[in-house]
């Protein structure tokens, strides 16, 4: 795996590759410093994309409000990181939110 990705996104690791892999994804906010672990398995889950590409974050950062500081990289816990007590962030359920408007009759 090169360490520049390439213009082709097919040609670069995807996050369903990452899962594949077992990894664990790390997204950091370099603004605010906020640091969030994920499987890469609940992300492939949860993101439409299959082709997502696993150097490009989803989303923003929860606590900024932009994605202009995000940065993402993958890899493989170690056995002493995850008997320390490694915290990673898993999905539970999905809401589906109604947005209502009132209208003149």
């Amino acid at each position: 795996m090169p360490s520049i990705p390439s213009t082709n996104r097919f040609a670069n690791r995807s996050i369903r590759d990452c899962a594949r892999d077992h990894m664990l994804m790390v997204m950091r906010c370099d603004l605010c410093g906020r640091t969030v672990n994920y499987w890469a398995e609940d992300l492939a889950k949860v993101i439409d994309d299959p082709f997502h590409e696993a150097h490009v974050p989803p989303w923003g950062c929860g606590q900024c409000r932009t994605i202009d500081y995000m940065s993402i990289r993958w890899h493989l816990p170690s056995a002493n990181e995850l008997a320390a007590g490694l915290t990673v962030r898993r999905p539970v359920r999905q809401v589906v939110k109604w947005i209502w408007r009132d209208e003149r009759v």
